[in-house]
């Protein structure tokens, strides 16, 4: 796709302050590998020295940054929020694939499955009864979804997914491929020198605009569902046990793992491979680091980090502490010499 810098700029909502609008535009890049004919962001300030050598033919950055820079030969676009704009720019010129409606011949789709309008249904997908998609959504190849399952409008579900009986998607929910949604949870009890499988009767909910990255595992409830709130972003190889309520925008990133019967409030960020023991409880916009161990309870609003999580500030204190420790054991040398030096001088009598 070919667009001119006017063009585009109409439709991220930029303004052109240097260079022609009939400039001919074929993509976008970062600034050390953009070329003459791509648009490159200049979002960061620490990233001057590749403005200076950025060979782009155009690049879009905040108003009232100083750009003065950038290469004369480049065109220069500004907005209030240029990270934003170049995401727009990006959908622009990498639009999705399109999938036109209708179900393969290799799929199988049971009696009383409904069908929203203009369904995609790809190669080797299988859909079980009372099962319900809804408009416009896309489901790719060898995808399972089991009985009973309720899809919402516009949802997007990559190749090799699998959705467990009774799971509930809202709308524009975007699963990748090796999501599994639904498996009974990890739940046993020791009885007679043995473990008792506990049923699961339960389900999952994801409400509108959830996406959940590559082999991540949601368990279903108990009873009851496990709940997804709007809008969270689950990454890849995350783990979320049964009987768990998770709020809406959080962010859970890579290798995190939650047991059973957590509460996550909404705007929660756990950071990569943190763990929650079961019954913790996570308040309303409190950050987790990577590797941060929880079991228990944070307040809204707090920063915990380290392995056994504690509050931030702490943690922080602790370890510019633990740099100084070299310096502080040669002083404690030191005094212990002179007071051993101290001891052994006879006092002087008047």
């Amino acid at each position: 796709m070919n667009l001119t810098l006017g063009d585009l700029a109409a439709r991220i909502g930029a303004e052109i302050v240097r260079g022609s609008a009939q400039l001919t535009l074929c993509g976008v890049s970062n600034l050390e590998d953009a070329g003459p004919a791509q648009l490159a962001p200049f979002t960061d300030v620490n990233y001057l020295t590749r403005l200076k050598l950025a060979r782009a033919g155009a690049i879009l950055s905040k108003r009232g940054v100083d750009c003065s820079g950038a290469p004369r030969a480049a065109a220069l676009l500004i907005c209030d929020d240029p990270e934003i704009a170049f995401l727009d720019a990006l959908r622009i010129f990498n639009p999705p694939i399109p999938r036109a409606p209708g179900i393969h011949p290799t799929a199988i789709v049971e009696d009383g499955v409904e069908l929203g309008t203009d369904v995609h249904i790809g190669p080797r997908v299988f859909v079980e009864r009372g099962s319900r998609i809804g408009a416009r959504c896309v489901i790719l190849a060898n995808t399972v979804i089991g009985p009973d399952c309720m899809l919402g409008d516009d949802c997007f579900v990559n190749p090799n997914v699998t959705l467990y009986p009774r799971c509930k998607l809202g709308n524009r929910v975007i699963l990748h491929s090796g999501a599994v949604l639904g498996a009974d949870g990890f739940g046993y009890k020791f009885r007679g020198g043995r473990y008792v499988k506990v049923p699961h009767a339960g389900s999952v909910e994801l409400g509108d605009d959830v996406e959940v990255g590559a082999n991540s595992c949601i368990d279903c409830g108990a009873l009851g569902p496990t709940r997804i709130g709007e809008g969270t972003k689950i990454d890849n190889l995350v783990q979320i046990a049964h009987n768990n309520t998770v709020g809406k925008h959080c962010i859970l990133c890579a290798q995190t793992g939650i047991a059973g019967s957590c509460t996550l409030e909404d705007y929660v960020t756990l950071g990569g491979n943190v763990g929650l023991a079961d019954h913790s409880y996570i308040g309303k916009g409190a950050r987790a680091g990577a590797k941060a161990g929880i079991a228990g309870r944070v307040e809204a609003g707090h920063d915990v980090w380290g392995v056994l999580a504690r509050d931030k500030r702490q943690v922080l204190r602790s370890q510019a502490l633990t740099l100084r420790l070299p310096e502080l054991v040669e002083r404690i040398k030191a005094l212990e010499k002179r007071a051993d030096i101290s001891k052994s001088t006879p006092e002087i009598e008047d």
